[in-house]
């Protein structure tokens, strides 16, 4: 960890290679259940959006005029 680096409210901390996984939910701790349900669609809207530009063969659509 880098000196000086803030660490945020850890809640599921776990390994992956070499690579140690901390995450936090800083960003949603103290919302409303309200709030969260709408970060839960901006997340799922935009996951759904990425998921669609990949074609059958795991290709990438173009997605430029």
């Amino acid at each position: 960890m880098v000196a000086g680096a803030k660490t945020g409210n850890i809640v599921r901390e776990f390994t992956i290679g070499n690579t140690r996984i901390k995450m936090c939910d800083d960003y949603c701790r103290d919302k409303t259940r309200e709030d969260v349900e709408l970060i839960l669609q901006r997340i799922a809207r935009t996951a759904i959006e990425q998921l669609s530009m990949i074609t059958q063969d795991g290709e990438i659509k173009n997605t430029k005029g």
